[in-house]
């Protein structure tokens, strides 16, 4: 029996010769044949991503979901501009203008917010380094869509993906990176997540960072880029009656990156054992804290740059 598919933003199902026991990879092969594509140029997706080519078609959702990028992304005129590009400074390909008034190739803008949906974000920020500091100018989707000149696919893939990041950030889970199932963490303010999946079934990866979602080592530190953006955009909250205090820090010690959940301001970070306030950054000396007592009052320190 023909396998079925469909692209991501139509109804209409279509056939072709794959069959359950087909590889996702040739299964693409085949489609892309009846979609008169390149092989390069289709995905086969499932839950807002793209689908390793190892698995075997009986394993993924009946009919296959298939995403046409665009292959010609051209920059309207009205949005050309002779700016450098903010991913590649030496770019020749055309660029647009964005609403921070930098400037980036629909590609590289299709690829920069491709991979910050694949990091759980569900929102795309500038980058730009301005005067030592990033521009974190929000882009919204309808911009990002336009400017990155997104297939009919391609923005349906998007949506799909950001409502699923929403989700998971909402539920207090995220997607294990190695096999996309979803995890809990077992500790609240454990930042290692243990995916019971890859576990049992024997992957040599089956531990990840809660928050930059790399493998998870001894001595874990997020890298840089991922600490930087985390520590920049995280929620604000309000810790013994302090308005405006970051929800996540690094630890002064180790960088380690630590979620304030509830209780009193000092926190003691389960890598290090160091002993710091999570609203002026202060470390416990021999002395004690210099900005008083667990639930005293002190001024909230800026958000940490990860050097």
């Amino acid at each position: 029996m023909a396998g079925q598919f469909k692209r991501l933003s139509e109804s209409t199902l279509q056939r072709a010769s794959f069959i359950g026991s087909n590889t996702v990879t040739e299964a693409k092969s085949i489609v892309a044949k009846v979609l008169r594509q390149n092989i390069y140029d289709i995905e086969i997706v499932e839950n807002g991503g793209i689908i390793d080519g190892s698995l075997f078609v009986k394993d993924v959702q009946n009919p296959l979901q298939v995403v046409i990028h665009n292959t010609d992304r051209q920059v309207p005129l009205w949005l050309q501009t002779t700016k450098k590009d903010m991913v590649n400074p030496w770019e020749e390909e055309p660029r647009c203008i964005m609403s921070c008034n930098h400037a980036i190739t629909p590609d590289n803008l299709y690829g920069y917010c491709w991979n910050q949906l694949t990091e759980q974000r569900t929102s795309f920020k500038c980058f730009v380094d301005v005067d030592g500091k990033r521009c974190d100018w929000e882009w919204f989707f309808a911009e990002v869509a336009e400017n990155a000149c997104l297939s009919t696919d391609e923005r349906v893939l998007f949506e799909s993906r950001i409502n699923r990041n929403w989700f998971n950030l909402s539920a207090g889970v995220r997607e294990c990176p190695f096999c996309r199932c979803v995890c809990e963490r077992q500790r609240p303010d454990d930042p290692c997540v243990l995916c019971i999946y890859c576990r049992d079934a024997g992957k040599p990866h089956f531990e990840f960072c809660w928050y930059c979602l790399y493998p998870w080592k001894d001595n874990h530190s997020c890298t840089k880029d991922s600490a930087r953006q985390i520590l920049s955009t995280c929620p604000r909250k309000e810790i013994v009656k302090v308005p405006g205090c970051p929800s996540i820090r690094a630890c002064p010690n180790c960088k380690i990156l630590i979620e304030h959940k509830e209780q009193c301001k000092h926190m003691d970070c389960r890598n290090c054992k160091a002993s710091f306030c999570f609203i002026c950054l202060g470390v416990r000396g021999e002395r004690g804290f210099t900005c008083g007592s667990y639930n005293s009052k002190c001024a909230v320190a800026p958000i940490q740059t990860v050097t």
